[in-house]
């Protein structure tokens, strides 16, 4: 399960390598279609900041299609991770051409392919949704480490996009079977957000994935299936997903810096001393072991009040932070990095939010309800609300990249 330790300083002083592998891993994100009427750069402009990049799944050798496809009976699972696995070894036999048309729940094809294909993913949905109604899901990865390796990451990415592809094409005549696959995704994503900020951020993905397809489709669903999905995206534990994963970023700095201090003087002045990187062509000295602990305590700290701070609101909360970390970030260049990281976590944190407000606000008026019953996180007021000819559009106050963040909701067939 786990790659090979990384350098303690490496963890900290490495952080330009990281934010390359990450920026990398942000573009693999943004091969998802944007929210409806937002200008594509705006949803993945800003840096993902985790501290570990999501290897690619390979599924172990016995998981071959046919070995997954003996396993009919699931009654007695009791962790939803391992109907997952299933899923994704069901997911990884398939061809390039049939991956790429699922990741994109817009792609037609003929229909024939289509019918096909709704067919050959069926017991992929069936798995999804059998893991959905499962209430425990333990990925086998605490406690997490710098150099813990999460290959349920992708994968998850990879089994969303295909499911609400399933919903637009193989559900278009079923609004209850596509909102159970929709609240099927949803579920995956709330088991992938428990995985500190990298978790979270592919939970944010998801969450925009299928808010896009339920934009596009307002108009399909009734009453009852319109209620399921509303509470879905007005869970509450959605508020409190920021702060936790920063909460478990802390964890993991804290258990680093409890390794670290436990290491022979010989160990720890080794790890230190090779795990130093060149910044912006300059090298830099590698500190002393107390120096190098007490730079990761402090990343603690600042990822604690942070965590804090977000569990009120994601941009009140982050505006107070900054104000008392602006200094630390300055004057430590071992912590500064990981401290800069942040903002754009939290806004990305921010945009999720506005973002559920828009579908839950969306679904309430394609039932009648007036607009002015539902309000923008971003200002406290309603969202605007304009009527298009084959439907409405909200529009937040939050901007992005200048621009205001809208959401356009599709009435007719």
């Amino acid at each position: 399960m786990n790659a090979p330790s990384k350098k303690a300083w490496g963890y900290m002083l490495g952080l330009s390598v990281v934010c390359l592998l990450l920026l990398l891993y942000l573009l693999a994100l943004r091969q998802s279609p944007p929210l409806p009427n937002q200008p594509p750069a705006t949803i993945a402009e800003a840096k993902p900041l985790a501290q570990r990049e999501p290897p690619a799944f390979e599924p172990p050798a016995e998981s071959t299609k046919e070995e997954v496809a003996r396993r009919t009976d699931n009654s007695t699972v009791t962790n939803a991770a391992d109907l997952y696995r299933q899923a994704f070894a069901l997911y990884a036999a398939l061809t390039n051409d049939e991956k790429s048309i699922l990741g994109d729940w817009r792609t037609n094809v003929d229909a024939s392919v289509e019918s096909a294909l709704c067919e050959k993913i069926r017991p992929i949905c069936d798995l999804m949704h059998q893991a959905a109604a499962v209430t425990n899901c333990d990925w086998g990865t605490d406690p997490i480490m710098p150099e813990t390796r999460l290959p349920q990451l992708n994968p998850s990415r990879s089994l969303a996009r295909a499911m609400v592809w399933n919903a637009a094409h193989c559900r278009s005549n079923d609004a209850t079977g596509a909102a159970d696959d929709v609240l099927s995704v949803l579920q995956l994503g709330h088991t992938i957000s428990h995985t500190a900020i990298i978790g979270c951020l592919v939970d944010l993905a998801i969450q925009g994935t299928a808010s896009s397809y339920l934009a596009q489709h307002a108009g399909l669903f009734g009453p009852d299936d319109n209620q399921r999905l509303t509470a879905a995206f007005s869970d509450p534990s959605y508020q409190g997903e920021p702060s936790r994963a920063l909460e478990e970023e802390a964890d993991i700095a804290e258990r680093e810096a409890a390794r670290l201090a436990a290491l022979s003087d010989d160990d720890a002045r080794n790890e230190l001393t090779n795990g130093w990187v060149v910044t912006a062509g300059n090298p830099l000295t590698p500190p002393s072991r107390d120096a190098a602990v007490a730079a990761l305590k402090q990343v603690v700290a600042a990822q604690r009040e942070m965590a804090e701070a977000l569990a009120v609101s994601c941009a009140d909360g982050y505006a107070v932070w900054q104000r008392n970390w602006d200094a630390l970030r300055a004057s430590n260049p071992l912590t500064g990095g990981f401290l800069d990281s942040l903002g754009a976590f939290a806004d990305k944190a921010e945009r999720g939010e506005v973002n559920r407000a828009l579908v839950v606000a969306g679904l309430a008026v394609a039932e009648g309800a007036p607009v002015t019953l539902y309000t923008d996180p971003s200002s406290g007021q309603p969202f605007i609300y304009t009527k298009t000819t084959d439907g409405f559009e909200l529009k937040s106050t939050y901007q992005i990249n200048g621009k205001p963040m809208t959401m356009q909701f599709k009435m007719t067939p």
